[in-house]
């Protein structure tokens, strides 16, 4: 079963995932970024912030990046524009 790495990049940090996973496709990792890059957004506003953007890179056992998830969000205060 192929192994795949999740590594996290933000303008400040890279925290590079040395265990990875043991995943049965690119689907299952793409699912498995995709649902780490929500909780971390997730944390992120919980924690008030305002200006968030960050990578989740997928790489394979090779070492060759197979997909990146990339997130941008912020957020708003004041009354609705509508």
């Amino acid at each position: 079963m192929p192994r795949y790495f999740f590594h996290v990049l933000n303008q400040t940090s890279h925290v590079h995932d040395e265990v990875g996973a043991e995943l049965s496709s690119i689907a299952v990792a793409r699912s498995r970024a995709s649902d780490a890059a929500g909780e971390i957004l997730t944390s992120d506003l919980r924690d008030g912030k305002t200006d968030i953007v960050f990578d989740v890179q997928v790489e394979d056992d090779r070492g060759a990046r197979v997909l990146t998830v990339h997130v941008v969000g912020t957020v708003e205060t004041g009354a609705p524009t509508r």
